[in-house]
C-alpha cells in the first residue's frame, strides 16, 4: 500500500512541476517521469508522439547499463545520461539517491544544451521539493 501511495504523491508532484515549466520555450517536447524499474509515474507530451510505457522501461534500462558501464571503470554512479542526434537531445537524469526516480527529457535539435541541461536540473530540484512538501 504504501508503494502505491509513494507513486500516486510522486505523479502528483511531476505533474505539477511539469505545469509550472515552461517547456515549449525551451525545446522541450516531452518529459518523462519514471521509478527505477521503469514504471511511468508522469508524462508531459502535448503531441503524444511517444509511448510513455516504453519510455520510461528504455530509461530504466539504459540508466541501469550507464551505472553498469561506470562501476566498471569506476566511477561511482551517473549523474546524467544523453543521446545527442541531428533531430534533437534526449537526456536521462536520475532524481537522487533518496528519490527512486528518473527522468527522461527529449529536445528538439533548436535547443541549447547549456540551458536545457540547467532546465533538466531544475524539474529535478522541483521535484524533489514536492516530494518533500507531501510528506
Amino acid at each position: 500500500m504504501k508503494i502505491k501511495t509513494n507513486l500516486a504523491s510522486a505523479s502528483i508532484a511531476a505533474h505539477h512541476v511539469f505545469d509550472q515549466i515552461g517547456f515549449s520555450q525551451n525545446g522541450i517536447t516531452t518529459v518523462v517521469m519514471t521509478t527505477l524499474d521503469g514504471q511511468e509515474i508522469a508524462i508531459y507530451d502535448p503531441a503524444q508522439k511517444f509511448s510513455a510505457v516504453r519510455l520510461s522501461a528504455m530509461t530504466s534500462s539504459l540508466v541501469a547499463i550507464a551505472r553498469s558501464v561506470g562501476k566498471e571503470v569506476n566511477f561511482d554512479g551517473c549523474d546524467r545520461l544523453m543521446l545527442e542526434t541531428p533531430a534533437g537531445k534526449i537526456i536521462f537524469r536520475p532524481v537522487g539517491n533518496q528519490h527512486p526516480y528518473l527522468l527522461c527529457v527529449v529536445v528538439n535539435r533548436d535547443a541549447i544544451l547549456g540551458h536545457t541541461i540547467w532546465t533538466v536540473d531544475k524539474i529535478v530540484s522541483n521535484f524533489i521539493q514536492q516530494l518533500n512538501l507531501g510528506q
